[in-house]
């Protein structure tokens, strides 16, 4: 197990309860259910985890994120409930939580703001010794090196051959996937995660901004990243992984 990717799913409804959290689980997440407020300090308190999603009604969830938060200060918590209105959401940050969506939001999303979470983890981790070596100049994470490109944290992170780290996106991390995947490395764009082929050239043009973001967080680090254009076609990655 992955413990930055490790989080409990909170909610009193035993369906919604098994929905995230099986949804959670296939995007590469590792989740632990809890249904009530008690035994979701009890499950923390044996088992700290950096992430948390609690979705419950709206007086009841402000009152287990404070508690939770009154425990931990850093862990990262997405809470889910009835925000309907600025002054519910503003409560619910006064309360803890980090991140406030209603309901019906789409498990993608909430997959996208844990991922934002899980970013600022190890550099709560490094703080120490920065504030030790001030002078130091900060480094992008670095793996060992394998002479190839590799996927770690369920593919939440694509590895250089050179060991540098590349945190990715819920649209980058399905992109690189189907691309890689894929017999020959290669890939339509009208053929890309999410798009629907009746949808026409606007969904295409979101696939291209995917690419041109990695592009560009890969050149922030000063690494190459093997993904080429097949002009009029779509792309290819010309790496080994």
């Amino acid at each position: 197990m992955n413990d930055l990717l490790d989080l409990i799913v909170f909610s009193p409804d035993a369906g919604q309860r098994v929905r995230r959290s099986d949804e959670l689980a296939g995007m590469g997440f590792s989740p632990r259910r809890c249904e009530d407020s008690n035994g979701l300090f009890r499950l923390f308190q044996a088992r700290r985890t950096p992430l948390l999603v609690m979705e419950a009604e709206f007086s009841d969830l402000c009152m287990a994120v404070a508690g939770l938060r009154a425990m931990d200060t850093t862990a990262g918590i997405v809470a889910v409930s009835t925000f309907d209105s600025p002054d519910n959401r503003i409560l619910g940050l006064h309360c803890g939580a980090d991140a406030c969506f209603p309901p019906e939001v789409a498990t993608a999303e909430i997959a996208a703001a844990l991922q934002a979470l899980v970013r600022r983890v190890p550099a709560a981790g490094r703080r120490a010794a920065a504030e030790a070596e001030p002078r130091a100049a900060p480094l992008p994470p670095v793996a060992e090196p394998t002479g190839k490109w590799q996927f770690l944290d369920a593919a939440w992170t694509l590895v250089s051959p050179q060991g540098t780290r590349l945190s990715l996106t819920q649209a980058e991390r399905e992109f690189l996937l189907k691309l890689t995947s894929s017999t020959d490395k290669r890939l339509p764009r009208g053929d890309s995660p999410g798009i629907d082929p009746h949808s026409g050239r606007e969904s295409i043009r979101r696939t291209d901004v995917v690419v041109s973001r990695l592009r560009r967080k890969a050149q922030d680090v000063n690494v190459e990243l093997p993904i080429r254009t097949v002009w009029g076609w779509g792309y290819a990655f010309t790496g080994e992984i």
